[in-house]
């Protein structure tokens, strides 16, 4: 008996590394696996809507506070089901492997995919730069923390980094620096100036010997702005992971 309860203890802690919660539902507490995953969820999408409303100083904390919260409640969710005894519905409980399979389809590719995409989407997402062309204010390798609500609490402001759809394709991502807001005029290298129209920014790569920018696709409409890059939160190269640079503010 106590070998088979240890086999079952097993069972229910790796469903539970597949989904959280799952290791419950085997457990017989189907109510208190759902609560997990929600909870789990929850604390995801909380923790980041809280994050980004943070001084920039404090954001990279509270994205780590939030992504360790949400670990937490993964391991705790392992950890519980593999201790816990059986529920009493524990034989009525479903033993078959295709409801499990369907349950981590529901849960973890439905579910919990449709909460990773809402937050990248609405909230906060990281971006690989993959260009030389804002150096030395970020280098080819960092991946940084995009900020989607940004422009939802404040109005975009001159030196602002920001990621936007690249207009001549419209599959790409660029980030650039906002030289000129709506309304403003800008003097450019050869002298010329040239006034942004209404609801749209200008921007300029900080490496101009290598920056595609307004200069030759004209100013970005803020309708295609994804948001405000507010810091890097990995950086690595050629030379390895660039310690020093995590954590490192991008405002101006």
């Amino acid at each position: 008996m106590k070998t088979q309860n240890t086999e079952r203890n097993k069972i229910a802690a790796l469903l539970g590394l597949a989904l959280p919660g799952l290791g419950q539902v085997y457990k017989g507490e189907l109510l208190k696996g759902v609560c997990f995953i929600l909870i789990y969820a929850g604390v995801f999408i909380t923790g980041m809507k809280v994050s980004v409303l943070l001084p920039d100083k404090y954001l990279f904390a509270g994205i780590v506070l939030t992504l360790s919260a949400v670990l937490f409640v993964y391991a705790f969710s392992i950890i519980e089901a593999y201790r816990r005894p059986a529920g009493l519905t524990y034989q009525k409980a479903y033993t078959h492997w295709y409801f499990y399979v369907a349950a981590w389809i529901v849960g973890s590719v439905l579910f919990l995919g449709s909460v990773y995409s809402y937050a990248r989407n609405n909230i906060t997402a990281v971006y690989k730069i993959a260009s030389e062309s804002m150096q030395p204010q970020t280098l080819k390798g960092d991946r940084v923390v995009v900020d989607k609500t940004a422009y939802n609490r404040i109005s975009p402001a001159k030196g602002d980094i920001i990621v936007f759809i690249y207009p001549d394709d419209r599959s790409k991502i660029y980030i650039k620096r906002i030289a000129a807001l709506p309304g403003e005029t800008i003097r450019l290298a050869d002298g010329s100036t040239y006034m942004v129209p209404h609801g749209e920014v200008y921007v300029l790569g900080d490496n101009a010997g290598t920056s595609r920018d307004s200069r030759q696709f004209g100013p970005v409409p803020l309708s295609d702005v994804l948001g405000k890059a507010r810091l890097v939160f990995w950086s690595c190269g050629p030379e390895g992971v660039r310690w020093k640079r995590i954590g490192v503010n991008l405002s101006f």
